[in-house]
């Protein structure tokens, strides 16, 4: 009986058109009898309308975070807005560790998942693994290096702990301990050919190995049912470097940053007599001042902690626990981790009025002309004041407010 036959499949009641055309579109070809792993260990994510669903969401995942991030890229490259030369050195930082997330991380999981093995060239298996970690790492690191900054502007509004040049080099460290720590997934990652391993098969009772390549991590320790102490290790270390400290981090700075704003606010209705209409625009900062904390610190949360259990579940589990929802419900943890870059976007710069302003501008398609006129005018020259300049002469909420827009 032929493998490689849908109806020699279709025994096993699962529907493997799908596995076909990837594996056609992707030019494999299978010199030896083997079977589809989607024959042999049938899954949920096999099925169409489940590949139609995460396709259109990843689609729409990485549509939105492209195109949020490259706003970003061009808002603060173009120099169009003010953000503080230290905040855009930083929020420049995210947006093109997102970018990269998105170009590495996005299509080539999303299309692993849909196989099942690895339909991409060998090499790619290692410098993968290192790129995927490695913007993941980036892009927390960086949102903890927001957070500090931000908690130190408005500790101390009139100094410079952190200047433009602390700032590159905060950057720099950060790429490189990103993927520093990303590093053991490139080199404990290799491609794994059943077909070339495995002998033919000289009756119909033999062993049919599995088509195709499979990228997997085969550490130092790691026996013949995938136990590995030291992947464990890892999978607990990433958990705790990735998520839990910069969790913790943000969530430090942003609670000490409330509350400094909360003494500054209480402290300026006691200084004076304020109106109604004041009262209610202080009360109104406060209140926008602790959404944007929660959603800087929400955003982080919600966003990785799914894809850190899941893959915390899998270093400690064994191959027979394993069930068919698996793929699934990682493609799952892995889209809402995704987007995380399109939140950050919207968080980090969207919500400043600046940004919005130029976005909208830009996508009017104004001439060259009327920017510049638009740059030298005395209410474009004031809208576009460092906030990290307005914080030195004023210590007010005024001053600090700004810093969470």
């Amino acid at each position: 009986m032929d493998p490689h036959n849908d109806s020699f499949y279709g025994i096993n009641g699962v529907n493997l058109a799908n596995a076909t055309v990837w594996k056609n579109f992707m030019w494999r070809n299978h010199t030896q009898q083997c079977i589809l792993i989607q024959s042999d260990l049938p899954e949920k994510v096999d099925h169409t309308g489940f590949q139609m669903l995460f396709s259109a969401l990843y689609f729409l995942v990485w549509l939105s975070a492209i195109f949020g991030n490259l706003c970003v890229i061009y808002v603060v490259t173009l120099k169009q807005i003010t953000l503080s030369t230290v905040r855009s050195v930083f929020i420049c930082s995210l947006a093109i560790s997102d970018i990269l997330m998105c170009l590495t991380s996005l299509p080539i999981t999303a299309i692993s998942i849909f196989t099942r093995d690895w339909v991409f060239p060998n090499f790619f298996c290692k410098l993968m693994g290192v790129f995927q970690g490695g913007s993941v790492f980036i892009s927390s690191f960086t949102m903890t290096a927001i957070a500090a900054d931000r908690f130190i502007l408005i500790r101390h509004p009139g100094s410079e702990i952190i200047n433009f040049t602390r700032a590159v080099i905060i950057v720099i460290l950060i790429w490189v301990l990103g993927y520093s720590f990303a590093l053991p997934l490139g080199v404990f990652s290799v491609t794994q050919d059943f077909e070339s391993n495995v002998p033919l098969p000289k009756s119909a009772d033999a062993y049919v190995p599995l088509c195709g390549l499979f990228c997997e991590e085969r550490w130092p320790d790691t026996d013949i049912t995938g136990f590995s102490k030291i992947r464990k290790i890892y999978g607990v270390s990433v958990l705790l470097i990735q998520f839990g400290v910069p969790v913790l981090i943000s969530s430090v700075c942003y609670l000490l940053i409330g509350r400094i704003i909360n003494k500054q606010i209480e402290k300026r209705k006691k200084q004076q007599v304020l109106l109604e209409e004041n009262q209610h625009r202080l009360d109104s900062r406060k209140s926008r001042s602790s959404r944007m904390m929660v959603a800087m610190v929400g955003g982080l949360v919600l966003a990785w902690l799914p894809m850190n259990l899941i893959n915390l579940w899998r270093d400690f589990s064994t191959p027979d626990k394993v069930s068919q929802w698996y793929s699934l419900v990682f493609a799952g943890c892995h889209v809402v981790a995704m987007t995380s870059a399109v939140w950050n976007p919207i968080i980090y710069s969207w919500f400043n009025p600046q940004f919005r302003d130029t976005v909208r501008k830009a996508l009017r398609r104004r001439s060259p002309s009327q920017y510049g006129s638009m740059l030298k005018s005395p209410a474009s020259v004031a809208r576009a004041t460092s906030f990290r300049q307005g914080c030195k002469g004023d210590k007010s909420t005024k001053s600090t407010g700004n810093v969470l827009l």
